[in-house]
Parts: C-alpha cells; structure tokens; sequence
C-alpha cells in the first residue's frame, strides 16, 4: 500500500510516494490493513471471543471474497473448521460481527443459515465448499482472531 504526503509549493503540490510497512505481532499474518491468527484450541464462541480480546483482537470479520479466502487458507487442513465474529444472538436473523464493524459481506453455504437448532454463531470451513455455517454457539472448534495492523 503507498501512503502519500505533499508539500505545498507557489500553486504546485507535489507527491511523494512512501512505502507503508504493515507491523503484525508475531506469529499473526497480515492481509490488508490487518492481522489474523488461527487458534487451534477447540472453545466455544464465546471463549473464542474473549481469547481474541485478551490479545487485543476479536473474533475475524470479513468482508470481502479475497479476504475470505485467506482466512480459508490459515486453516491447517481441508477438515477443519473455526468460528469467526459473524452471530445473530440479539435479534435472530440480523447478522453482526463482534468487531462492530459493517456486515457487509455473507459466504453462506447453500441452505445457510438454517438456525437448526437455535444456531446463533458462524464458523468458517474447508468443508462444505468453503463456505459459512451457522452453527450453535457452545460448539467447540478452534477460532481466527484479527487485530489491527
């Protein structure tokens, strides 16, 4: 990414391009203006979340294909499975990211979400054509954190 400053001359502006170096913490990958981390502890999502905000982070939102399939690729196998920030636990239907940032941006799998059985929570899989699942929140997987760059 290129961040740009100008200096004001007599009616002339000019750019200098600057490179901008992304600092994530160690062992965390960036991808954007951010830092994911996959977790392989198997918790709930509500565990997962809080893990995520004892690092200074919060369960992983996407928002956008790209930035979707790098969360696919920090999976370690084409079984596996992890929660993201996505629910709809404080009004069905109505999706958030535990971020607070704009869902703006669904990878459902076909037939998803379903809410079978009081599914409030979303994981991220391999499975299922890489796709998203809502799935009950006390279900135990592992979980992507991401914190700002």
């Amino acid at each position: 990414m290129l961040c740009c400053e100008y200096y004001e001359c007599p009616n002339i502006y000019v750019l200098d391009a600057v490179d901008l170096v992304l600092k994530c913490p160690a062992g965390w990958s960036s991808f954007g203006l951010r830092c994911f981390k996959y977790f392989s502890q198997s918790v709930n999502f509500i565990t997962a979340q809080r893990n995520c905000q004892g690092l200074g982070a919060n369960l992983a939102s996407v928002h956008n294909k790209p930035e979707n399939e790098f969360l696919l690729g920090l999976l370690p196998s084409s079984s596996s499975r992890a929660w993201i920030g996505a629910h709809d636990a404080v009004q069905e239907g109505q999706w958030l990211w535990t971020d607070g940032s704009l869902y703006d941006f669904t990878n459902w799998c076909s037939g998803e979400p379903n809410n079978l059985g009081t599914e409030n929570c979303v994981d991220i899989s391999w499975t299922s054509n890489r796709c998203w699942n809502d799935w009950i929140c006390a279900g135990q997987i592992g979980y992507i954190c991401v914190t700002d760059a």
